[in-house]
Parts: structure tokens; sequence; C-alpha cells
């Protein structure tokens, strides 16, 4: 019971840590904490993270656009190495992605937390995939894999209309 406290608090810690790393948080954006996540899942040396960086076998572009539509780019390479970073305005990705996903800071946040169904918000046309349909829908398999966690991170709450801030609204949003 106490190693399990334990290494929770460890992660706590890591992810906290991450969200100061300009090498993957970006301020403005709710997607970093996403993305904070995914960084400390993919630096850990357990056998999970082997597992999946071995089946995806894939470089992930995601665009992301915040209310004040202002953008961010994050590249998660799980094709070598596993590790996520944010591209600095006006660089090139680099490993070269082969999926790109554009969306929304909202929708992206959605979509870890489990508020959103990808197929639903890609019909929509509120996520734009380019490359490889299938390696983008294997992303999911990194979200849900600490699907908890990102859900406590993210604080999966209503958000209001223009502001781009979360309220306290209760209940899962509907797509």
């Amino acid at each position: 019971m106490a190693s399990s406290r334990s290494n929770e608090e460890l992660s706590d810690l890591l992810v906290k840590a991450a969200l100061n790393d300009p090498a993957i948080a970006v301020p403005g954006f709710d997607a970093s904490r996403i993305f904070a996540l995914i960084s400390v899942l993919l630096s850990s040396p357990s056998s999970p993270k082997k597992k999946l960086v071995a089946q995806m076998k894939t470089v992930y572009q995601f665009k992301i656009e915040n209310g004040e539509g202002q953008k961010a780019v994050w590249v998660v390479d799980m094709k070598k190495r596993g590790r996520v970073q944010v591209v600095p305005q006006g660089e090139k990705p680099s490993p070269k992605p082969d999926v790109t996903i554009e969306m929304n800071d909202r929708d992206c946040v959605g979509l870890a937390t489990g508020t959103y169904n990808p197929q639903k918000l890609y019909a929509a046309k509120r996520v734009k995939v380019r490359g490889n349909l299938d390696r983008a829908l294997l992303v999911e398999k990194i979200i849900t894999h600490e699907r908890q966690k990102i859900e406590s991170y993210a604080d999966p709450r209503k958000r209001s209309g223009d502001t781009g801030r979360w309220t306290s609204g209760a209940g899962k949003a509907k797509l």
C-alpha cells in the first residue's frame, strides 16, 4: 500500500515538473497537461512504455489551437524514442510525423478524458487527420493507458462558451 502511494506521489511530482518544462508545456493550453502526463508515461523505464512504442511505431504531430486563437504543436515520437516535445513556432518537427492531428484545445482534453468520442469528432470535422487514419486511431492507446490520471490532471469540467476557461459545470459534455 505504501509503495503504491509513493509511486503516485512520484508520478504527481514528475507531471508537475513536466508542466514546468518549456520543451513540453505551452502556457495557455489545457492540452499541455495531457502531453505532460504522456511525457511522464513515456519517460518511465517500465515495460508498458516499451510495449506501447513497439506496438505503435508512429510519430504523431498534434496541432492544437486554444480559445484565444493561439496555436501550438507537439510531437509524440512513438517510433523510436517514446518522447514528447513542443515544436517551436516556425520550425519543422523532428522526427518527421507519420500522422498529423489538428483540433482545438477543448476537444483534445475531451478526447483524453473520454468525454468526447474520436470517431464522432472526426465525422463532425472537428478533428483533422493527415496521414494514416488507422495509425491516428492508435493514439487512443497512449491516452487510455493513463486515462484516470489524465482525468484528474485535465479537470474534465464543462467549458464556458468562448472564454476558453474551465467552469464548474457538472456532468460530461455531449457531442
